[in-house]
């Protein structure tokens, strides 16, 4: 495939992902909160949580080294594709047992939810490794497309139960489960169709394939995801479980964290394009100082626009996405934001260790950065809640930030950039500054949402942190 055409692929993914997402996130998912109530959506959202932390066994780093290791190896690996399908059946019941186990040791009662999580999981995964067979092939377009395919399916489906609730009924948490469930397997056997008529073929299992050597060279990068999991989902679960109203807590707390979700899905795409660029300079021996740097200016600009936008809007979003500003609520809005910051840090720095080869020093540093959740919020939310929960991930977020940076710096010997890092801390207050006196008119929320961003790119311009010609240089070498 040309360069081209692979941005061209590129470029589709992006849009297709910044227009079904976000809608599915507030359209969708908000929609169903706002209908079933907080505690209903919180104990959906702890057991959603429980599933995506044990989500490691239903891949144990499968999915990145099929997408790695297919088009090195096409024909071998070609003819073990009905392995990794059995393989993945296999992992799959050993996912049920341990999160059955869990959910009976931390005395769940809603069986029904856990039941769908855990078939909604099983078939994301699958329908992600199949996805991975696609992009190995290099077919980046069909991809793009298939990208949005099971969020645009729910939001048909779904939909139809939100906005049409006289002709086929209002919508509850167990028919929201069924709709995902419906959505996520039209998707696989759709993949499945597109792999067929390409004369991909699943033969005869033979799991001798999956030697001692493969085996260890994916599980580094299992421990990774299982990790990240534990880092960013467990604190949902744990509120649900340990606080005396968990569920209506939880429910809080997923309010706040969809927007967080949502604003870090711009990392997550960076972070994609991010990885094979860095993987090629550090094997051609290329520096990487300024890509990393101007990458970091990208997002950590947009992470602290956005936690200055929520910090000083709350109560106005708050109003606007869940019919309701009262001060807890608002609090947990404002305070859950900021963990974006860390986010970003880490999507640039934990992206350079991956690609660079130090992975086991990934897993160590996000190893402590659990420790340090899990502990804090075992101390925080049976008093704090929600609330609690965001203290918590500022905290091991912000551990982890400063040491990706740390250990990338050293060890490819580059600047910190400690001048840009004051300089991110600036535009936090200067926009926040403007949206506080901008509060206080009765210009229209969007309008101010406009100036804010507008100030944010207005700085990166004229302190030269992104350069256009160095991005468009990015794209040629690509």
């Amino acid at each position: 495939m040309s360069h081209s055409k692979f941005y061209s692929s590129l470029l589709l993914l992006i849009v297709l992902n910044a227009f079904i997402k976000p809608f599915w996130i507030f359209g969708i998912d908000r929609q169903v909160q706002n209908i079933t109530g907080a505690a209903e959506y919180g104990t959906y959202f702890s057991l959603l949580n429980l599933s995506i932390v044990f989500g490691f066994l239903l891949d144990w780093g499968l999915t990145n080294f099929i997408n790695r290791e297919l088009a090195a190896k096409k024909t071998e690996l070609q003819q073990q594709l009905g392995s990794f399908i059995l393989l993945k059946i296999l992992f799959a019941v050993v996912y049920t047992i341990v999160v059955i186990a869990v959910a009976i040791l931390s005395g769940v009662k809603r069986w029904d939810i856990l039941a769908g999580v855990i078939a909604i999981q099983f078939l994301t995964f699958l329908f992600l490794l199949l996805r991975n067979i696609i992009t190995a092939n290099q077919w980046f377009k069909t991809d793009a497309w298939l990208s949005v395919l099971d969020k645009g399916l729910m939001i048909v489906l779904a939909g139809s139960f939100i906005f049409f609730p006289a002709i086929f009924g209002s919508i509850s948490i167990d028919k929201f489960l069924l709709t995902q469930i419906a959505s996520t397997t039209i998707a696989v056997i759709i993949v499945f169709v597109i792999l067929y008529s390409h004369q991909i073929r699943f033969k005869k299992p033979d799991l001798r394939f999956f030697t001692r050597s493969v085996v260890f060279s994916v599980l580094p990068f299992a421990l990774v995801v299982f990790l990240m999991s534990v880092h960013v989902r467990a604190d949902g679960f744990l509120l649900e479980r340990i606080h005396p109203e968990g569920a209506h807590e939880a429910g809080i707390y997923a309010a706040a964290y969809r927007l967080l979700d949502a604003s870090n899905m711009v990392g997550y795409l960076v972070a994609s394009f991010f990885m094979p660029f860095i993987a090629r300079l550090w094997s051609e021996e290329q520096p990487l100082e300024k890509t990393i740097l101007q990458t970091r200016h990208l997002l950590l600009m947009f992470a602290v626009t956005i936690a200055a936008i929520v910090i000083v809007l709350a109560p106005s979003l708050q109003k606007i996405l869940y019919h309701r500003d009262d001060a807890y609520s608002v609090k947990v809005l404002r305070w859950c934001l900021p963990a974006l910051i860390g986010y970003s840090f880490v999507q640039v720095y934990g992206t350079v260790m991956t690609a660079t080869g130090s992975v086991v020093a990934f897993c160590y540093l996000n190893l402590v950065a659990v420790l340090i959740n899990i502990i804090l919020n075992l101390f925080l939310i049976p008093h704090y809640g929600a609330f609690g929960c965001c203290i918590s991930a500022l905290c091991s977020q912000a551990f982890l930030a400063v040491a990706t940076m740390t250990f990338v710096n050293r060890k490819l010997r580059i600047s910190a950039g400690a001048s840009s890092l004051s300089l991110y801390l600036l535009t936090g207050l200067l926009i926040a500054g403007i949206l506080y006196l901008l509060s206080g008119t009765s210009l229209h929320t969007f309008f101010t949402l406009l100036i804010a961003t507008l100030v944010s790119f207005l700085v990166m311009w004229s302190t030269k942190m992104i350069s256009l010609n160095s991005w468009l240089s990015f794209l040629k070498k690509q």
